[in-house]
C-alpha cells in the first residue's frame, strides 16, 4: 500500500469536523467533545487547535483519536478518557471511582460562600465528597478571603477518597481537608460537631427511571437511591440536624424530576430546619438543591 503523503493527510481542522460528526448522534456537545478529546491527545488547548487548525496531523495521531472517539461513542464519558475535568476553572482528577463534577453543582459553592460572607472561620462537612470538587473549590475559594476553613470530607468509597486526597494535594488545600470512610455521618469518628455548614451530593436517581447511556459508566452507588430516589437524601436531612449548629446551613444536591416527592418529604423536618429550593423551578424540574437552616 502507498505511504500516504503528509500534503494529503487530514488536518487538525479536519479532525476536529470528523470527530464532531462521529459524535453527533452520541453526544449533544459533539464538537466540544472531538476539541476536548484531539486537545488531550496533542496537550493543546483550545486555541491552540484553532491556531493550529491547518497543521497536518500524522497517522499516529489519527489512529489514537479514532480510538478516542470510538470511546466516547461507546458512551464513555470525556472525563473518564481525559481523566479531567474542569470545575469552578479549577482542573480535577476524575476517574470510574467517582462521578463526572457537573456544572449545576456550583451552585452549592455560590450559596456556601453567600453564606459564609465575611465570617473569619468555618467548619463544615463535605458529604458523599466524590472527587472532592465540592470542598476543594470552596476552601480554595474561602482561603482566598483569609478566612481559617476546615473541612471532614466523608465517603462511603475508599477510592473515591483517594481521588479526592490526590486532588487536595493538586491545589493545596490537604492541610484545610481531613477525609473519612464512613456511611453519611455513621462510624466516623473524625466528626466533631456541631459544624458551620454541610454540603452533600447524594445518590438521588430512582432505580426504576431511565438514565443516559454515559450515567452507566459512572459508580452505581453514587448514582440509585430507593424510596423514589430519595432515601439518603432522607438520612442526610435526619442526621444533620443534631450536627449542625442553630443558624447553620444545610445544602443537598437532587436530581431532576424530584420536586413533587420533596415537597412530600420536607414537612417531616421542618421543626429543624427552614427550607427552601434553589436552582431550576420551571417545569422540566431539572435540578434542585435544598436548602435548610437550623433552627
Amino acid at each position: 500500500m502507498e505511504k500516504r503523503s503528509s500534503s494529503s493527510a487530514p488536518t487538525i481542522g479536519d479532525l476536529v469536523h470528523r470527530g464532531s460528526l462521529a459524535l453527533a448522534g452520541v453526544s449533544s456537545s459533539a464538537r466540544l467533545d472531538s476539541e476536548v478529546l484531539l486537545g488531550h491527545l496533542l496537550g493543546y488547548s483550545r486555541t491552540q487547535l484553532i491556531v493550529n487548525s491547518t497543521t497536518p496531523s500524522t497517522s499516529e495521531v489519527v489512529a489514537h483519536f479514532s480510538a478516542l472517539i470510538e470511546r466516547r461513542q461507546r458512551g464513555e464519558p470525556v472525563a473518564y478518557i481525559t481523566g479531567e475535568r474542569e470545575f469552578w476553572g479549577l482542573s480535577f482528577a476524575v476517574s470510574p471511582a467517582v462521578l463526572v463534577p457537573r456544572p449545576e453543582s456550583e451552585l452549592l459553592i455560590e450559596e456556601s460562600l453567600t453564606f459564609v460572607g465575611e465570617k473569619q472561620t468555618l467548619r463544615f462537612v463535605d458529604l458523599g465528597v466524590g472527587s472532592g470538587c465540592l470542598s476543594i473549590a470552596l476552601v480554595v475559594e474561602l482561603m482566598r478571603r483569609r478566612c481559617d476553613v476546615r473541612c471532614v470530607g466523608v465517603d462511603i468509597s475508599y477510592e473515591a477518597l483517594q481521588v479526592a486526597q490526590s486532588n487536595a494535594k493538586r491545589h493545596d488545600v490537604h492541610k484545610q481537608i481531613t477525609y473519612a470512610q464512613g456511611n453519611w455521618f455513621q462510624g466516623v469518628q473524625e466528626i466533631k460537631p456541631p459544624y458551620d455548614l454541610i454540603i452533600a451530593n447524594p445518590p438521588y436517581i430512582d432505580p426504576e427511571e431511565q438514565v443516559p447511556l454515559d450515567l452507566s459508566f459512572e459508580p452505581r452507588g453514587a448514582l440509585f437511591a430507593e424510596e423514589r430516589g430519595l432515601r439518603d437524601v432522607r438520612e442526610i436531612l435526619d442526621q444533620s440536624s443534631s450536627r449542625l449548629r442553630s443558624g447553620g446551613l444545610l445544602l443537598v444536591e437532587v436530581g431532576a424530576g424530584k420536586r413533587v416527592s420533596l415537597k412530600e418529604l420536607l414537612p417531616n423536618f421542618e421543626s429543624h430546619y427552614e427550607f427552601s429550593l434553589l436552582g431550576d423551578d420551571s417545569e422540566e424540574d431539572r435540578f434542585t438543591v435544598v436548602r435548610g437552616v437550623r433552627r
